[in-house]
């Protein structure tokens, strides 16, 4: 597009993007192959945005969590700094399906699905702008607590787990859709997904892989992620983020988010009639299930007895792990964050986890500041909900630390690895 078409576009939408964008940061991008700019930043009128395409941009991308004051937001700042300025977060779904715009639009529909079994009425739905969608519940519709806490600081934990447990929730009836719209043809969807029989297909079991149908990605729910704005332009499709009606998902055509086709549709992203507590079932189910998991997993290794305690040993930890406790130069806050839930998923005494992150931590180049590893460590400490590590992959491919081998293609979960891998180990 040139300068000019861009500057008319935006000028259409602008007041729709300042508006949803209250409270909440933003980040600028100059180009598909431009960086951001400078953040933190906000955008609190029309003109705001209008400036910035003067100056070339041609994206506006919005964080998830919503805040005090955006500008006070730092790269420094601390889990509790964090917690404090945070006023909530949405549960945003990011659905980004790489093998064909059909399967994102089963996904996305049995997304919405899902929430609406789970008695939520407030669902906005939007194109992404390139290959999926985004879906928002927001965060009106959570109780105000949990375990007596603000839920605004169980972030990104309490986002995340929901979205493992709709995955989950989903997964049998996108298995269906998918092979018949394969007509249950496996060298078919072979070729849909640019994969091997033996990565979708379990012989033993004669059954499909269902964990490579479905892309919910998790790594959008960490701290400071973006998304796209709604009526932002794709700088390399050329598409808007166009809102969805969430009925209407089968419908939609990839045509319908030309610039030139777009019709605004004021209010999309307004909260004023979301009902308190009209999400409870859904965080209710997903504690639930949270629960069953760990106690299946419990009682399906309980039985065996290794050469090593309960504390899963360090040779047993996954690779996406060791290279991490190896040091890093980026992702270091990231990395830290699913390091904890792992290590304490791993049943490792609180001391030696403290330990073995301040031994960690020198390995870095350049090593966290200590105030902030100090604020990340009591802040877990304090946690009584265990919460698992992200799920593979994307996450840690993202941290550029998925090195997977043989016993990665069984697993869903970094936490899982070390059951197999203890599994393959002399017992006792």
């Amino acid at each position: 597009m040139r300068l000019s078409e861009i500057i008319g576009y935006y000028k259409k939408v602008a007041p729709e993007i300042a508006r949803i964008s209250a409270g909440r940061e933003i980040a600028v991008k100059f180009g598909a192959e431009a960086g951001y700019g400078k953040r933190p930043d906000i955008a609190q009128f029309p003109s705001d945005i209008l400036n910035h395409v003067r100056r070339g941009a041609t994206s506006f991308h919005i964080s998830e969590e919503r805040w005090k004051d955006p500008l006070q937001l730092s790269t420094e700042s601390t889990k509790t700094e964090l917690d404090n300025l945070r006023n909530g977060w949405d549960l945003v779904f990011d659905i980004d399906c790489p093998w064909g715009f059909e399967i994102a639009k089963s996904t996305a529909k049995l997304v919405v699905q899902a929430l609406r079994w789970h008695d939520i009425k407030n669902i906005f739905v939007k194109f992404s702008g390139s290959k999926g969608f985004h879906i928002l519940v927001p965060y009106e519709a959570f109780p105000k607590e949990l375990h007596k806490d603000e839920i605004s600081k169980y972030y990104p934990e309490i986002p995340q787990l929901c979205a493992q447990y709709i995955l989950e929730f989903i997964k049998p009836n996108l298995e269906k859709q998918i092979l018949e719209l394969a007509s249950y043809d496996i060298k078919k969807l072979i070729e849909i997904f640019g994969t091997t029989k033996e990565k979708i297909f379990d012989e033993k079991t004669q059954s499909f892989h269902t964990n490579i149908f479905a892309q919910i990605d998790i790594g959008l729910m960490s701290s400071r992620h973006l998304f796209r704005a709604p009526y932002s332009l794709n700088e390399k499709s050329w598409l808007a983020a166009v809102p969805v009606q969430p009925d209407k998902i089968k419908d939609f055509e990839k045509d319908f988010a030309k610039p030139e086709s777009i019709n605004l549709e004021e209010g999309f992203m307004n909260f004023e009639g979301v009902r308190t507590g009209e999400a409870s079932q859904l965080l209710m189910q997903t504690l639930d299930w949270q629960k069953r998991m760990e106690e299946k997993d419990e009682k399906k290794y309980s039985g065996r007895k290794f050469e090593f305690s309960d504390k899963v040993p360090e040779e047993a930890f996954p690779p996406c792990m060791k290279i991490i406790l190896s040091g890093l130069q980026d992702g270091r806050k990231r990395s830290l964050f699913a390091l904890l839930n792992f290590m304490k998923s791993a049943k490792w005494p609180w001391n030696e986890i403290e330990e073995r992150v301040w031994e960690w931590n020198k390995k870095n180049s350049p090593p966290l500041k200590t105030g902030y590893v100090k604020a990340q460590l009591a802040w877990h400490a304090r946690q009584s909900l265990k919460v698992p590590p992200p799920n593979c992959r994307q996450y840690f491919i993202e941290l550029g630390v998925c090195k997977p081998d043989a016993i990665c293609d069984k697993i869903k979960n970094p936490i899982s690895y070390p059951k197999f891998k203890i599994g393959g180990m002399t017992s006792k």
